[in-house]
């Protein structure tokens, strides 16, 4: 039986895996396992709520990138840009432990270490072209707020702060032009729900994953992360068998005008194992230090040459 304090999905996931083992295939040839794809999942679902001022853009103008979906214009902040913060956020705490592990994003993967197995890679040299699969799906997360609620009045924002200038980049030592243009931000106190998934997981993926959201929430998301972007995260549950959807997120998730969050209707649709308490999530994200000295050598592989575990 479980204790209160230990997650339920805990008891179908192992330990750690390998995926730097190699398969033998009927060619004879050899094929390490994270090549190989497989049918089991986690996936984490819960939202984030900004905590400072944000600006997620992929366009030209830096506008906020907006789309209308569920009823509203809302904000949504790409799974692709969540996931670069998680890949650099977990790269930091594998050198936290080792300061001589040397896999760097991204013109330095090594595609031989823990980092590189979760998050994928590519090496993109002819003869020696390869390519790894991220195992960890980050979903397109979209605002409860509309756009209009989410982001800044203009004139109040022009009272904070004046319009901006950016350089071009010129060749050969051109004068540079600059042009104008003027930053929209997102609001603090915006929420935004995200499911996260990790395939082929492990007790250690897991507990690496709540430590990773740690220090990317800190790290912040979006255009001018190292100034903007931080957040926090609710998670609410882990299943291995996801059956919801984001339009169940925005319609169940709900946030009162001031500023509290429910979700009874939400956690109604999961199985009571499903859900999770907070104390169960800091069970497991704190055995990450025993783990990762557990297995040092399979973590690291051959980004570093002597693997060296700090206390």
């Amino acid at each position: 039986m479980n204790s209160p304090n230990e997650l339920q999905i805990l008891n179908t996931l192992p330990e750690f895996k390998n995926l730097r083992e190699e398969l033998t295939l009927v060619s004879e040839k050899k094929l390490r396992k994270v090549y190989v794809q497989k049918n089991d999942y986690i996936a984490i679902i819960g939202y984030k709520r900004l905590k400072d001022f944000a600006r997620f853009t992929s366009h030209e103008d830096l506008s906020n990138d907006k789309i209308d979906y569920v009823g509203k214009t809302r904000i949504y902040l790409t799974g692709l840009k969540r996931r670069g913060v998680y890949r650099r956020a977990s790269e930091a705490i594998l050198r936290q432990y080792n300061e001589n592990y040397n896999c760097a994003t991204p013109d330095h993967q090594c595609m031989d270490c823990y980092n590189c197995f979760t998050y994928g890679g590519v090496i993109a040299v002819k003869g020696e072209t390869e390519a790894i699969k991220s195992r960890l799906k980050a979903i397109t997360a979209f605002s409860i707020q509309s756009d209009d609620e989410a982001l800044i009045d203009e004139e109040e924002f022009h009272n904070i702060v004046h319009t901006d200038f950016r350089m071009e980049q010129a060749e050969q030592g051109q004068q540079k032009k600059p042009s104008i243009y003027n930053l929209l931000l997102i609001k603090p106190g915006v929420v935004f729900p995200f499911i996260d998934i990790i395939f082929n997981p492990s007790k250690f993926d897991l507990a690496m994953y709540l430590e990773m959201l740690r220090r990317a929430d800190a790290m912040g998301y979006g255009s001018r992360s190292s100034l903007l972007g931080t957040m926090e995260t609710k998670i609410i549950a882990v299943t291995d068998n996801l059956t919801i959807s984001h339009k169940d997120l925005l319609t169940k998730i709900v946030l009162n005008e001031a500023g509290d969050i429910s979700y009874e209707g939400l956690t109604q649709q999961f199985a009571q194992g499903e859900i999770v308490t907070d104390n169960q999530l800091e069970a497991i994200r704190k055995r990450l230090p025993e783990l990762i000295d557990a297995y040092k050598t399979e973590i690291y592989g051959s980004a570093i040459s002597n693997p060296t575990t700090k206390s």
